[in-house]
């Protein structure tokens, strides 16, 4: 006896039409589909925690939390397993009586052709709802990863690590405690902004990263953001430091007895 694979995706994607399910519960149906699916389609099958948490991406609340739903919705039943013992579960099928087994009778290279393409379509759902922004409700346990926020850290970390490598080549070594600083830094104003402190560093031959601090500093304190902030604010600073203002005439001083002789006879 075997669940009649395509038919029952097809069914949960129909029922979802209808009836909302968080993203850890169809992720967790979906993730339970598939293991039952490699286990030859058993009417119950363990499934440890630790498996079903790496092909779906929960945390292990959320596993309990999206469990819980799929419980309450009628659509698995699950056994806690004892000690040392995966939980057992049974997958409830959508389809009505005459639906729900395979006819074993028919040409088995179908069925064969078929659950590989119903395992396909699996793995990919799977991995496009790990990969989706899941707007998580407080008190969701939810860990689906997402791909553009895991590519955006790389890059991040990319970029930080080329900061502290330019630093290096041309100031000096970081200990791991201003190398933190440096980054705390490159997260508040941005790394181009921090790598025009280090340019201004360099040109003004500083060697601590107390001098580069201190330009930083100086730039935020100026609410600078942007490169463009820091250019407008150095050309105006540059403006400001070559202004001569007027100088103001040095008052007269009052004339002594002998000026005024000498004013008196001519000299």
């Amino acid at each position: 006896m075997m669940m009649n694979y395509i038919k029952e995706l097809n069914a949960f994607r129909d029922r979802l039409l209808m009836n909302e399910l968080t993203a850890g519960a169809i992720v967790l149906w979906y993730t339970l589909m598939s293991m039952n699916n490699a286990a030859g389609w058993k009417k119950q099958f363990n499934a440890p925690n630790a498996v079903v948490g790496q092909l779906s991406g929960l945390s292990k609340q959320g596993i309990l939390d999206a469990r819980k739903i799929l419980m309450e919705e009628g659509l698995i039943t699950c056994e806690n397993g004892k000690r040392g013992k995966a939980p057992i579960y049974e997958l409830i099928s959508l389809l009505p009586n005459a639906d729900r087994v395979l006819d074993r009778s028919t040409d088995h290279s179908l069925d064969q052709l078929s659950d590989q393409s119903a395992g396909q379509f699996t793995d990919q759902l799977l991995d496009q709802l790990q990969d989706q922004s899941v707007d998580q409700s407080p008190g969701e346990s939810l860990t689906i990863p997402k791909q553009k926020e895991k590519q955006e850290r790389r890059e991040e970390e990319t970029r930080e690590d080329n900061l502290v490598s330019i630093y290096e080549k041309n100031i000096g070594k970081l200990n791991p405690l201003t190398k933190t600083d440096l980054l705390q830094w490159c997260r508040r104003l941005g790394e181009d902004v921090v790598l025009e402190g280090i340019k201004l560093m360099v040109k003004h031959d500083g060697r601590t990263f107390r001098y580069l601090e201190k330009i930083l500093q100086e730039w935020a304190g100026a609410n600078v953001k942007s490169l463009d902030d820091v250019w407008k604010y150095e050309q105006q600073k540059m403006m400001r430091d070559n202004t001569i203002p007027f100088r103001k005439q040095p008052a007269a001083g009052k004339r002594s007895v002998f000026d005024e002789l000498r004013a008196e006879a001519g000299l």
